[in-house]
């Protein structure tokens, strides 16, 4: 099979068998199926929600005190309906699930500013910005490929590049050595795109940051203040095409 049809099955499903069985031969198909995995694992983490633990035994303990009998007379008791004894555990549950839609539709969908999320996400990976490593252009074209594009050229040397979530987006994470120091690079396809983008310019008391609106992308830039980060995004966006 071709490259792109390679790409769109190992997309729909990281652990077909098939396609790595085909990329042991090619190092550059192998991987691309590894990065995918681990990607695949890590959202599975992510939604693997561990019980409560003694939730079970609290459980039966509810529904032993529902149905034990009242102490108050033993010509007066009175049987709950069946479907009174689990009064108790199916509240519970309700809350739960109550509480656990609460909080995906804040944290998944809840407006936020593109800048904003952006300085957080720089200073939650701010380690990455001291590493010094070169990342090889090709092995970021591989990344970037499952996005659709392709970097002719980056205005220094790539020093870090993952993949990471940019507020529920599956974007591509950045980091080239410029001449004013690290500069952090967010691609993030623009299909559906779920935050409110605001500002095309933003920054805090360390950092400033451009965003530019693409039709396949928007390309966000955060640097040290004083950057002139208008001239580094011209560059990376007359670098960035699509396939």
């Amino acid at each position: 099979m071709d490259d792109l049809e390679f790409r769109r099955r190992l997309f729909a499903d990281p652990s077909d068998q098939h396609l790595a069985d085909e990329a042991k031969q090619d190092p550059a198909k192998k991987r691309l199926v590894e990065e995918m995995q681990d990607f695949d694992a890590l959202l599975g983490d992510a939604l693997e929600v561990p019980v409560p633990e003694g939730l079970q035994a609290k459980l039966l303990a509810n529904i032993e005190a529902d149905e034990k009998p009242a102490t108050h007379s033993s010509d007066n008791v009175v049987k709950l309906a069946w479907y009174r004894r689990f009064t108790v555990p199916i509240a519970s549950a309700a809350s739960v699930a109550l509480a656990v839609m609460v909080y995906f539709s804040t944290a998944v969908h809840a407006p936020l500013y593109a800048g904003e999320h952006a300085l957080e996400h720089v200073y939650y990976e701010e380690s990455a910005l001291k590493l010094n490593k070169e990342v090889n252009l090709q092995i970021v074209n591989e990344k970037l490929a499952m996005l659709g594009g392709k970097l002719e050229s980056l205005p220094g040397k790539v020093t870090y590049a993952t993949f990471c979530n940019f507020k529920g987006q599956r974007s591509l994470h950045l980091i080239f050595q410029s001449d004013h120091g690290p500069m952090t690079v967010f691609i993030v396809p623009s299909d559906k795109n779920d935050y409110r983008q605001g500002d095309t310019e933003f920054n805090d008391s360390r950092f400033s940051g451009s965003i530019n609106k693409g039709a396949n992308a928007d390309t966000i830039l955060v640097a040290k203040l004083g950057t002139p980060l208008e001239k580094y995004q011209g560059e990376v966006n007359n670098s960035l095409q699509w396939l």
